[in-house]
Order: structure tokens, then C-alpha cells, then sequence
């Protein structure tokens, strides 16, 4: 019982005055009794009371002082201490809140009021070192939870980096156990779905867990095992901390904030390589085009060879038979025939660049297979 009894210090420098006090208050406190602000002072640093009856007129240091010093010791600022004096003034009153007390009776006391004074005083502290204790939890989770917050906004941050499923995937893997948590991820890109663990290598039912809850509850726990899905994403937590409920409420906030996050990074993913793919697909159809316009060039060119090969042919003939009927010098027909063979040769140089159109669009056609090849 002793170990459980709250401890009183009277301060009076009257032994009749302490004497009743401590008869009146000993069987319910435990009570130290000292007869001058100094001893009050230096019994305070060897046994901390948790009350003082303070008596305000003393020799040397008045209870006003002795409470003045009390109030300005960090340690025990918190100490409720009640004035005991023969004044009634309004004035003496007020000094005694200016010095720090908590409460003022007038003496001759009635001790049912002195008690009552006490436990009044006595639940008042217990009611702040409880709001204290509770302030000073919160204070310490608020620490707690800006530096857990602090990984969320790191992830974010990082996600920004992430340029495929792969890099983001190993980047929300790393920020999950940075919480401690063991994790299989997956990812559904545009075309692809990734599977990615903490551990290794994703089992087949937990892969089966991701793929077929989507479209349900955003949040399924079983156990220790926590999935959150999304519509591009689902992770599986396996070790959820349900031991402690505080903790445990913290994690899965920043397991959605993270899943949040990653989501929106993963539909700028699908976003970016739906428009690649289709960059990717109207060059596959141009190169369709040029491909046969390169088959329309071939085969006019070689229409065209075979007409102007036939004309030629056909002027060679007709050249030939008029020489037989004409009466021509010998330097006259060599002459004509000169001038046959370089017509000739000027029309077959001029289906060459025939050739030359096929041979550039036959470049720009390997230019865009590297471009798809790179992509792909």
C-alpha cells in the first residue's frame, strides 16, 4: 500500500501546524513535514513530493519564494502547490497564482477541505501527465510516421526515373522492404505482365492471387498476408506486422500511397508505349507502301527498257532498209549510224535513274526497319 500512496510535503514553520497536518494525513498519504522553505528545497531534491501544503508567512524565504524556485526547477514545475495562509485578501490570492500555486486556503482550514483540495489538485496532475504521456506518443508516432512518409515521397520521386515495368518493379520491391516487408509484385503492362518477388521468384498461386483479383476490393487481408490491387498493378504482402496495430494501420497506409503512386507511373508506362507502338505500326504500313511502290518502279522500269529496246530495235531496221534504197555515201551512212548509236545510248542512260529512285527508297526503307528493330 505504501508503494502506492502519493506523497505530501507540508511546509510550515509552526511544528503544532505540522503535527495536525500529519495526524490528519498520514493514514491516507504518505507525509513529510518540514518547517522552512530552504529544508523544503533541499527535501524536494532527496524525496519529490507529489503536492506540497505550502504555509505562505516564514522566516527567511516566504512560500511565495520557496513556490517561485519550485516553479522555475524544470523537474518539478508540475508539482501542484497549495498555500496555506491566515489572509483572505484578493490580493494575497493573486500573489500566490503570480508565484505559480495551484491553490489557496485560508487558515484555520477545515481539513475535509484540505483533503478534498488535495485530491482534487492530485487528479488534475494525473489527468495532465496522462494528456503529457499521450502528447508525447503522438509526438514520437508523428516522428515516426514523417520518417516512414519520407520513404513514400522517396519512392515517388524515384518512380519518376523508372522508364519500363522492369526498373519500376524492382524499385517498388526495394521500397517495400525498406518497411520490412516481403513482397511478389505484378505489373500488367500495355502487352506485357510482369511477376516480381522480393524473395525470387513468385509461386504459382501467388502469381494465380494477383492475376484473378483484379476488379475487386482494393485492400484483402488474410492473416499476415495483405493484397492490394489496382487496375495495372497488384502486390501481395506476406508479412504484414499485426502484432501491433499502430504500426501495423501506418504500413498499410503507405502500401496504398505506394500502390497509388506506382500505378499512376505505371499508366504513364502504358500511355508511352501505346503511342510507341503505334508510331511503330504506321511505319510498318509505310514501309508496306514503299515496298510496293518499289515493285511499281521495278516493273515500269523494266516495261519501259523492253519498249525503248524495242524501238531502238525496230529504228535499226528501218535505218538499215532505207539505206539500201537511198543512194548514200559510205561516210553519209556511217554518219547516220553514228548518230543512231549515240541516240541510243542517251536513252538507256536515261532509264537508269530508274535505278537510282529504287536504290533511295530501298534506304529509307532499311532506315525505318533499324528504327522498329531498336524499339521492339
Amino acid at each position: 500500500m505504501a508503494d502506492t500512496q502519493k506523497h505530501i510535503m507540508v511546509v510550515d514553520d509552526q511544528p503544532a501546524n505540522l503535527l495536525l497536518i500529519l495526524r490528519t494525513l498520514e493514514s491516507k498519504y504518505r507525509v513529510t513535514c518540514v518547517e522552512s522553505g530552504k529544508a523544503c528545497l533541499e527535501a524536494m531534491d532527496e524525496d519529490t513530493p507529489d503536492l506540497v501544503l505550502m504555509d505562505v508567512r516564514m522566516p527567511e524565504m516566504s512560500g511565495y519564494e520557496c513556490c517561485e524556485i519550485i516553479k522555475e526547477n524544470f523537474d518539478y514545475q508540475s508539482i501542484p502547490v497549495i498555500f496555506l495562509s491566515a489572509h483572505t485578501d484578493m490580493a494575497d490570492k493573486l500573489k500566490g497564482y503570480e508565484a505559480g500555486g495551484a491553490d489557496y486556503l485560508t487558515k484555520p482550514c477545515d481539513i475535509n477541505e484540505v483533503i478534498a483540495k488535495i485530491e482534487h489538485n492530485l487528479n488534475v496532475l494525473e489527468e495532465f501527465k496522462s494528456k503529457l504521456d499521450s502528447a508525447n506518443a503522438f509526438a514520437n508516432m508523428a516522428m515516426t510516421n514523417s520518417g516512414e512518409l519520407g520513404g513514400v515521397l522517396q519512392f515517388m520521386e524515384n518512380s519518376f526515373q523508372c522508364e519500363d515495368q522492369n526498373s519500376l518493379a524492382d524499385l517498388i520491391v526495394a521500397s517495400l522492404q525498406s518497411y520490412g516487408l516481403n513482397s511478389c509484385v505484378q505489373l500488367r503492362g500495355f502487352e506485357t505482365i510482369l511477376n516480381h518477388s522480393s524473395t525470387g521468384v513468385c509461386a504459382p498461386l501467388e502469381i494465380t492471387l494477383m492475376s484473378e483479383m483484379v476488379g475487386g476490393e482494393k485492400i484483402m487481408e488474410f492473416g499476415k498476408r495483405c493484397l492490394c490491387v489496382s487496375d495495372n498493378i497488384s502486390f501481395l504482402i506476406k508479412n504484414l506486422p499485426i502484432d501491433d496495430d499502430m504500426l501495423c494501420g501506418r504500413v498499410k497506409d503507405h502500401i496504398v500511397s505506394i500502390l497509388n503512386g506506382a500505378t499512376a507511373r505505371m499508366s504513364s508506362l502504358n500511355i508511352a508505349y501505346e503511342k510507341e507502338q503505334s508510331v511503330i505500326n504506321r511505319i510498318k504500313l509505310a514501309l508496306e507502301d514503299i515496298e510496293n511502290t518499289l515493285l511499281k518502279i521495278e516493273d515500269l522500269s523494266e516495261s519501259k527498257n523492253k519498249e525503248i529496246s524495242q524501238i531502238i530495235s525496230n529504228l535499226n531496221t528501218s535505218v538499215n532498209e532505207s539505206f539500201a534504197r537511198l543512194t548514200l555515201t559510205e561516210e553519209q551512212e556511217n554518219h547516220f549510224t553514228k548518230l543512231l548509236d549515240s541516240s541510243s545510248d542517251e536513252l538507256y542512260k536515261a532509264t537508269a535513274t530508274d535505278g537510282d529512285l529504287k536504290s533511295s527508297f530501298e534506304k529509307i526503307s532499311s532506315m525505318l526497319v533499324d528504327i522498329i528493330s531498336a524499339k521492339i
